[in-house]
């Protein structure tokens, strides 16, 4: 009889006792235990009256467990630390998850972009009183910092995950006509992380009126159709806010997966085909919808449209409609529905019953779902956690549509987010993306300053990996949800959304920026918010890595020092022989002079996070 006990989740205080063993057990066939195979077991425990002891095999019974809250943590938050680790094994993931969607927004990004902008303007008055204050245009580096301050002081790390994840979904760029107006993406990013656990169909409301989204996707002042002077509508948004935004390419099952027509061409033969979700008159008849929008702070003159922006903060005030300049009549949408009419010009209503017509939409669930899921856990997540997913997002139990709280619940809380099995699974998983490996970094450390103020232009790690939140080089984001490297996964027709941005400058410039950060102690690019500003010291920041400088100087307690940040970092994933390779290395590095552990210890963190089990996070 060859039994097999093998347990991919490790799990403590738990004592089992197979009480009834199939007949196959006894005909020597080898089977597995421990990651979900139950069929044809019974399991009894010590302390079954507390809790059944199937619950062992099912995984379901698996007591918290520092590995097992680290890799949940790694798909619920852009980095975190020791402290949150134990945090999770204390409370547990659904509690957890729930205290996260309850915390409160600290700050808007707009009130911090204005607070950097009136404290340049204070000071440059104050050295030179002549200066208007009024003429002091507000830099993009404000918004950097109002990004980065946020994100390494605030507690709600599952919703600052999700809105870094909808802001590559919903896409607008400092790489742009209007990339040096800090009030633009902060109050867009606000949009994020206000409805972060909130109703998608309230973003797309708001995204669709904010002026960044209006002046990168070319319909900020959008005029009617104009047959005599030949011009019509702007389609750009009318095109991005259906296949990226909204209902995708193609047709999609619930699952996910796309559905297909087959198209005869002759008795004895035929074309199976992709069935599109819109054509061109779809678009040329929602880009009607969305004319007429102008600047929230602009009014028409004799010339009609302004085109340009009042002062800064016309960058944060929704866009407003005039109806002078939006197209009259009826507009064409899907299932056979329209708006507007022949007589009255509502251009409000219109974009209003456009999208809800988009949202209504059957392939909204699917693809959105999917989408989130490829930036949270598994970038090829299996049919079956598609469809469980959407039918989370079509109904959340109460009949809503489009509960993101309720959909991340289900993505995160789904078996193939969390069992061991998927981890099994060589489709299983996702490379980590380049800026969330930086941000993990200096997170699983406690990046601090004396201060408690942070400042990151984050230029040197764009340089280096070619991404910061709102960097991308086009709508499209860094990467495509339907990316496929060429050779294996290719072949097998598997994505990796991730890996198009991985080329041999990114992977070098995360090499050589992880030397910056950890090695040489330089994490963030302090820069001064104003020409010749002296930075102070207590805004730069550092890392602090004594509790693993205390297992670095004895040999023999390396491989303790190596699993910390196995479990802290890669949740256990560093493979037998990845972990000796580090232990050995490390023993090689020399202790003669002061200092030595702590670099020894800072080789350490490298070592690991350049890992291909730390990379590729599963």
């Amino acid at each position: 009889m060859h039994l097999t006990i093998k347990s991919c989740c490790h799990f403590f205080g738990l004592t089992m006792f197979i009480i009834a063993l199939p007949f196959s057990l006894l005909t020597g066939q080898s089977i597995v235990l421990g990651i979900g195979n139950t069929e044809g077991i019974t399991i009894t425990s010590s302390n079954n009256s507390v809790v059944s002891g199937a619950t062992t095999m099912s995984q379901s019974g698996f007591l918290p467990n520092h590995n097992k809250s680290s890799r949940f943590l790694s798909q619920a938050t852009l980095g975190y630390n020791m402290e949150e680790i134990e945090k999770v094994n204390e409370i547990g993931i659904e509690d957890w998850i729930d205290e996260q969607i309850n915390l409160p927004i600290s700050y808007t990004f707009e009130s911090a972009v204005k607070a950097y902008h009136q404290l340049v303007r204070d000071s440059l008055v104050n050295r030179d009183p002549t200066i208007d204050p009024n003429s002091i245009s507000a830099s993009i580096r404000y918004w950097d910092y109002a990004w980065w301050q946020y994100h390494m002081t605030q507690p709600d790390l599952l919703r600052q995950r999700i809105a870094l994840a909808l802001s590559e979904i919903l896409v607008i760029s400092t790489k742009s006509g209007f990339g040096n107006e800090p009030y633009a993406f902060g109050s867009f990013y606000d949009i994020l992380m206000r409805h972060s656990f909130g109703n998608y169909r309230d973003i797309l409301q708001e995204v669709t009126y904010h002026p960044a989204m209006g002046s990168y996707l070319t319909y900020l002042a959008n005029p009617k159709s104009d047959t005599i002077r030949n011009i019509f509508p702007d389609e750009n948004y009318a095109r991005e806010v259906m296949q990226l935004f909204s209902i995708g390419l193609d047709s999609l099952n619930l699952d996910g997966t796309v559905v297909y027509d087959t198209i005869t061409i002759t008795a004895d033969s035929f074309l199976v085909a992709k069935v599109p979700t819109y054509d061109n008159t779809d678009i040329a008849e929602y880009s009607k919808i969305f004319t007429g929008l102008i600047f929230g702070d602009r009014t028409l003159d004799s010339k009609g449209f302004k085109t340009n922006a009042l002062n800064d903060t016309s960058w944060a005030l929704p866009m407003q409609m005039n109806d002078a300049y939006h197209e009259p009549g009826l507009k064409y949408l899907f299932n056979n529905q329209s708006v507007g009419s022949q007589n009255t010009v509502d251009g409000d209503r219109d974009i209003s019953e456009a999208l809800d017509n988009l949202f209504a939409h059957p392939n909204v669930g699917p693809f959105i779902s999917k989408l989130l899921i490829q930036r949270l856990v598994t970038s090829n997540p299996s049919p079956q956690y598609v469809e469980r997913v959407a039918s989370m997002f079509n109904n959340n139990g109460n009949g809503i549509k489009g509960d993101l709280a309720s959909t991340v619940r289900a993505i995160l809380l789904d078996p193939e987010a969390s069992n061991c099995q998927a981890k099994m699974n060589t489709k299983y998983g996702m490379m980590r993306e380049p800026f969330i490996r930086y941000v993990h970094s200096l997170k699983a450390f406690d990046l601090a300053t004396q201060s408690g103020r942070h400042r990151n232009a984050m230029r040197d790690v764009y340089d280096d990996i070619e991404q910061k939140p709102f960097a991308s080089p086009s709508v499209f984001n860094f990467f495509q949800q339907d990316y496929q490297p060429i050779g294996p996964l290719e072949q097998e027709g598997l994505f990796a959304p991730e890996f198009q941005i991985s080329n041999s400058q990114t992977i070098i410039g995360y090499l050589n920026g992880l030397n910056q950060w950890i090695v040489r102690d330089d994490p963030t690019d302090e820069w001064g918010l104003f020409s010749n500003e002296n930075i102070p010291e207590d805004e730069k920041a550092f890392i602090d890595i004594s509790d693993e400088i205390a297992l670095a100087g004895d040999d023999d307690q390396l491989h303790i020092l190596v699993d910390r940040l196995n479990m802290l970092l890669a949740h256990g994933n560093l493979s037998a022989t990845s972990t000796q390779l580090i232990v050995d290395a490390l023993k090689k590095f020399p202790l003669a002079n002061e200092g030595d552990i702590e670099d020894r210890t800072r080789i350490a963190i490298y070592m690991v996070m350049s890992s291909p089990e730390y990379i590729i996070n599963r």
